[in-house]
């Protein structure tokens, strides 16, 4: 398979890890809601990428359970594998990259015109379309 980077949704119990970028210069999703991952490596897989942009990110240890597909960020230039997993610790500890963190159920997403609310928060772009094939996947 090949990616250009890699995400995780990552589960534990009944919610999953939602993160919320750092606002930072030169960061093309400064600030938006997201899920742990990042830029592949030379000599990395798509899913070693997964496992190890999230250690980095939220200090988790996590389990691929399956590959859930390959997605284009909007403006089509960065090809991302996106992986469900499971945590192995529920020890998160943010990076700089990072500036908030929530455990979410589904059923707390609200459903706002090609973008999903929670609480304060819009969640939109490639994060709102892996989430959203990944609940259409859980009602069949």
């Amino acid at each position: 398979m090949d990616c250009k980077a890699s995400v995780s949704l990552i589960l534990n119990n009944d919610k999953f890890l939602l993160i919320k970028r750092s606002d930072r210069e030169n960061d093309p999703w400064s600030g938006q809601m997201a899920l742990p991952g990042g830029h592949k490596e030379k000599n990395e897989t798509c899913e070693e990428t997964a496992i190890r942009e999230t250690f980095e990110e939220v200090n988790l240890k996590i389990k691929i359970n399956r590959f859930l597909g390959i997605y284009y960020t909007l403006n089509n230039k960065l090809k991302v594998a996106a992986f469900e997993a499971f945590t192995l610790n529920d020890d998160v500890i943010i990076d700089n990259e990072i500036s908030e963190y929530f455990w979410v159920r589904f059923d707390e997403l609200k459903y706002d015109n090609l973008s999903y609310l929670y609480k304060n928060y819009t969640i939109f772009g490639l994060t709102y379309r892996i989430l959203n094939d990944y609940i259409k996947n859980l009602k069949h």
